[in-house]
């Protein structure tokens, strides 16, 4: 005989499900840069920062400075060219806002994303998408905006493919894909790069990186402007939101998914919070305590007549079914054919009727209730004598 199959725990198929999705997700966001986090923030002094490119922009006589605090906002009479490298949050529609504000007034905004996630809605409202994935390898570069100092190729490690709205410009593009392009607002532009790679200290010295990067900042440099890097996208700003640690910190998100995963423990598994609690011993009412407490309410209540009613009911129905007359038939014609056997038990009965039309206090009402009883008795008492 086969032994019988275990039956699997839910639970179980639960921590499976999990398992299989942290592998997904750990699949989809593995970093192909040979394990270097790409933070591109010039605070990160890393291979994944730009607190190299800071540092020769610098070297280069460019004064560099950041946009952070409680708002993002940008002035271009003071900053001639904004870096914008791998944000980590999004822009909310003030931060687009803010952003037009800076292009039209005269300045550059250079975009870098491997993406496009957090800049979806900075790249809609410029009307440049992102179309597709861009592969590792060298890439060439020319034209008169790349020319001083002179970039002739860029290497990538990865990155994503533009499409472009009416009016923009690529200026970097290969077998028919755009990997940078120009968005011509007012007197100023945003350029957008397909990739952060360019810009990190680990990849700053390779092929015409750097030179690149330079060019890029040209303009500010030209005209005695600043060179500022976006690290309020990058988190540097302060917040009054109590959340933000659960939903923007990966601690807090550790805390968050290892509560969810108890809950679902907790549901699937039955589990009590705490010891059982016994069962009150208290032995069962009686019915006497119903009826007594019925009683209660009644009183309370100050509708004695539903108990009188009923009482009245229960005579005309007794005497009407002792009689062989319909229940229903009036008690003026019930107590006439009981007069005719019976004048005395009669002349209780019509007594008991009219008692129970009127109020009666609870004594009247309990002796009444007892007399109804001995006028239905009397005549099963009768017969069985």
């Amino acid at each position: 005989m086969m032994k019988q199959l275990r039956r699997v725990h839910p639970l179980y198929y639960l921590a499976l499900v999990l398992f299989i999705a942290a592998l997904v997700a750990s699949t989809l966001t593995a970093d192909t840069s040979g394990g270097v986090a790409r933070s591109a923030s010039v605070y990160d002094a890393g291979p994944g920062g730009t607190a190299a490119l800071r540092k020769y922009f610098e070297a280069m006589g460019a004064s560099t400075t950041t946009v952070q605090g409680d708002t993002f906002a940008a002035n271009p009479s003071e900053i001639g060219v904004l870096f914008m490298l791998a944000p980590s949050e999004a822009f909310t529609p003030p931060d687009v806002v803010a952003l037009r504000r800076f292009v039209t007034g005269g300045g550059t905004a250079v975009l870098a994303t491997d993406i496009g996630v957090f800049e979806r809605s900075l790249l809609d409202a410029f009307d440049v998408h992102v179309v597709g994935a861009l592969g590792p390898g060298q890439y060439s570069v020319g034209g008169v905006a790349f020319a001083d100092p002179p970039a002739r190729t860029i290497a990538l490690d990865r990155g994503v493919t533009l499409s472009l709205g009416p009016g923009r410009v690529p200026l970097v593009s290969t077998a028919g894909r755009i990997i940078v392009a120009l968005a011509r607002e007012g007197s100023g532009s945003l350029i957008v790069v397909g990739s952060v790679a360019p810009f990190l200290t680990a990849e700053l010295v390779e092929a015409d990186n750097g030179r690149f990067a330079l060019a890029l900042a040209a303009q500010a440099i030209a005209t005695r402007r600043a060179v500022a890097f976006d690290e309020y996208h990058h988190g540097v700003h302060p917040t009054t939101d109590v959340l933000v640690l659960l939903t923007r910190t990966w601690p807090g998100r550790a805390l968050v998914f290892t509560g969810v995963v108890l809950f679902l423990y907790l549901v699937a598994s039955g589990r009590r919070l705490g010891p059982a609690i016994p069962l009150d011993p208290r032995p069962p009412r009686s019915s006497l305590e119903y009826i007594r407490g019925f009683a209660g309410l009644v009183r309370r209540s100050g509708h004695g007549e539903i108990a009188r009613r009923r009482f009245r009911r229960e005579l005309r129905g007794a005497l009407a079914r002792e009689l062989g007359l319909d229940p229903e038939t009036p008690i003026g014609d019930i107590i006439a054919e009981l007069a005719t056997t019976d004048r005395a038990r009669a002349a209780r009965a019509r007594a008991l009727d009219e008692a129970l039309a009127r109020p009666l206090r609870d004594d009247a009402l309990l002796r009444t209730v007892r007399e109804i009883g001995l006028v239905i008795g009397t005549r099963k008492t009768g017969g069985t004598a």
